[in-house]
């Protein structure tokens, strides 16, 4: 509930160290439950994978498109704040949250059905955020990239992430093999509010677009599921 109040406070510094509280208590509660310390592996492969991506990005426009970040103030590595790959593990441990309480199913099928299903969730928040952090907070400004533009972002951008939080996911689910999924199913609610702060800046047609994205990206999977257990039962 941490999560939800900040976002109804005005956006601040203030409302970012809160919710970046909320955040470590989770990873802190999830380490004393040795059924879930595994969930770990999601933020630290985030930072290392999400660096690492990053810094070819900036330096190369591979996988996101050319882009350079002109205002985080962060230390940087190679032209990447380190702010950046802090919140790939972030995002990445949120959305995994989340798909692993829809989508329980065990075996390699599941486990692919999970990263894919994460990163659907990934690309859904990153078209929300994208567009705030490019025109209200300008921490990056892009130099290019291929396909059809996203409120002045291009498709690139959103490959990129499906691929790097792709890569996030898979490497937790190799390392983390027949490990427990966690059901977090109300981390839901906070995931909407993150979205829906993000569009809220650029507008109502981005609120729109991304509440309709949102909503049939949680709702699909879940009436599945449920078909599917009615039929077994």
């Amino acid at each position: 509930m941490v999560h939800v109040a900040v976002f109804l406070l005005p956006p601040s510094l203030t409302t970012e160290i809160i919710y970046m509280l909320g955040y470590v208590t989770s990873l802190a509660v999830a380490s004393i439950y040795k059924e879930y310390r595994h969930v770990l592996i999601i933020p630290v492969a985030g930072f290392a994978i999400g660096l690492a991506a990053e810094v070819i990005g900036v330096n190369t426009g591979v996988p996101f498109g050319k882009y350079e970040y002109i205002s985080l103030m962060a230390p940087r590595v190679l032209g990447v704040p380190l702010s950046v790959p802090i919140m790939w593990g972030f995002y990445a441990y949120l959305t995994y949250l989340i798909a692993s309480s829809i989508i329980t199913r065990k075996g390699t099928a599941g486990a692919f059905l999970r990263v894919t299903y994460t990163s659907l969730l990934m690309v859904t928040l990153d078209l929300a955020m994208d567009p705030f952090m490019v025109s209200k907070i300008h921490a990056w400004v892009w130099l290019g990239g291929w396909g059809p533009a996203w409120f002045g972002i291009p498709a690139s951008n959103y490959m990129g992430w499906f691929i790097v939080s792709f890569m996030i996911l898979l490497t937790h689910e190799l390392l983390a093999r027949n490990s427990p999924t966690p059901r977090a199913t109300a981390l839901t609610v906070p995931y909407i509010c993150l979205t829906m702060f993000f569009a809220s800046f650029i507008g109502p047609q981005l609120v729109a677009a991304t509440a309709t994205l949102v909503t049939t990206l949680i709702a699909i999977p879940t009436l599945i599921t449920n078909h599917t257990t009615n039929n077994i039962k």
